[in-house]
C-alpha cells in the first residue's frame, strides 16, 4: 500500500526535476529516495520516471499521480492545522465545482454568505464534473456542484433541469424570431460543447430528426468559452439558462459587443446537481451554505425563465 512518504518523495522529485535536489530538500540520501520510488512503482505496476539525456523525466501518468498526491497531502496538512489549532477552529466549507461556475457564480454566493457568516471559512476547487462526483463520493468535500452524476449510495443529489438557449450576436438576422428551431439554424455556424458532451449529442439528434444540417466549426469546453466567438459573429452559441444568466450578470455590463438570446425548440435540458456526501454528516455551517446555494439556483432559474417566457414554451411542447 502506498504511504504518504511515497507521495511526498515522488512529488518532490517531479517538482525539483532530480533525485539529488529532492534528497537535499527532504534531508535524505539519494539511494534512500530511489528505493522509495522503486517501491512505489512496484506497487502501482508501472514506471513513473524515465531517463532522457541523462535527466530524470516523469512519464505522462506521473502528472496525474502528482495531481492526486497533491490533493491527499493537502488534506493531511489541513488535518494537521486543524488538530494543532484545536477543536474551536471554525469549520471550513469545502466546495468542489465545475470550472465554468467556479469563477463568478460560486464566488458571488460565497461573498454573500460570508457577509452573513463572518466566521465562515471556504475552500473552493474547480474540477471537471466527473472529478467533482469523485470528490464527494470519497467524502472529501462538503458540497459539489456539477453536471448530473450517476446515482450512488455515496452521495445525495438535488437536481436542476436547465433549459437551453441559442446565443446570437447582436443584429443577427435570426434575432427576429422569438423561438429558434433546427430549421431556422440549418447550416448556420455553431459553437457548442465537445462532441461527446450530452448537450451536443442531443442537439445533433434534434437537427437529424428534421433533416437539418448542424454545422459546428467550434467545439468548446464550456459555455463561457463561447461568448467571444458569438460576440464577434463567428457562430451562434448553445448554452443553458445558467450560462445565459452568467453572461447577463457580468459580460453584458462591459463595453464589449452584446449577445442576445432566444429559446430553442425542441427544448433540450442541461442537468446540474448540488451533491453532498451521504456517509459524513455536514457541519451546520455547510448545511446553511448548501441551502443558500440551492435557493440561489432556484431564484436565478425562476427569474431567467420568466424573462424569456420559457414556461409558455414548455406548455406548448
Amino acid at each position: 500500500m502506498l504511504k504518504l512518504w511515497h507521495l511526498t518523495v515522488i512529488r518532490e522529485v517531479i517538482n525539483t526535476g532530480s533525485i539529488s535536489k529532492a534528497a537535499q530538500a527532504l534531508g535524505r540520501s539519494q539511494p534512500a529516495l530511489s528505493l522509495v520510488i522503486a517501491d512505489a512503482e512496484t506497487q502501482i505496476g508501472y514506471k513513473l520516471f524515465r531517463r532522457l539525456n541523462g535527466r530524470l523525466q516523469p512519464v505522462p501518468e506521473a502528472k496525474y499521480f502528482l495531481e492526486r498526491a497533491e490533493e491527499i497531502l493537502e488534506k493531511m496538512r489541513n488535518l494537521e492545522r486543524f488538530m494543532v489549532g484545536g477543536s474551536n477552529q471554525p469549520f471550513q466549507i469545502r466546495i468542489a465545482c465545475m470550472p465554468v461556475l467556479s469563477e463568478i457564480f460560486l464566488p458571488k454566493i460565497i461573498a454573500d454568505f460570508a457577509a452573513e457568516h463572518k466566521d465562515a471559512h471556504f475552500y473552493l476547487r474547480a474540477q471537471p464534473s466527473a472529478r467533482v462526483h469523485e470528490s464527494i463520493a470519497s467524502q472529501q468535500f462538503d458540497i459539489g456542484f456539477a453536471e448530473n452524476p450517476n446515482k450512488s449510495e455515496l452521495y445525495f443529489t438535488k437536481d436542476f433541469s436547465l433549459p437551453t438557449m441559442i446565443a446570437l450576436p447582436e443584429g443577427h438576422l435570426l434575432s427576429c424570431h422569438s423561438v429558434l428551431t433546427p430549421k431556422h439554424l440549418d447550416n448556420v455556424p455553431f459553437s457548442t460543447f465537445l462532441p461527446e458532451h450530452e448537450l451536443t449529442i442531443q442537439l445533433r439528434a434534434a437537427f437529424e430528426s428534421v433533416d437539418a444540417k448542424l454545422n459546428i466549426p467550434f467545439f468548446l469546453q464550456n459555455a463561457a468559452a463561447q461568448y467571444s466567438i458569438v460576440e464577434n459573429g463567428h457562430a451562434v452559441g448553445f448554452m443553458s439558462l445558467l450560462s445565459v444568466w452568467l453572461y447577463q450578470e457580468n459580460w453584458e455590463k462591459s463595453s464589449r459587443k452584446k449577445i442576445i438570446f432566444r429559446p430553442f425548440a425542441p427544448q433540450i435540458y442541461q442537468n446540474i446537481s448540488l451533491i453532498t456526501p451521504r456517509h459524513r454528516p455536514l457541519p451546520l455551517i455547510s448545511q446553511l451554505f448548501s441551502a443558500k446555494l440551492e435557493k440561489s439556483v432556484h431564484n436565478i432559474f425562476s427569474e431567467t425563465k420568466s424573462q424569456f417566457q420559457l414556461d409558455e414554451l414548455e406548455e406548448l411542447n
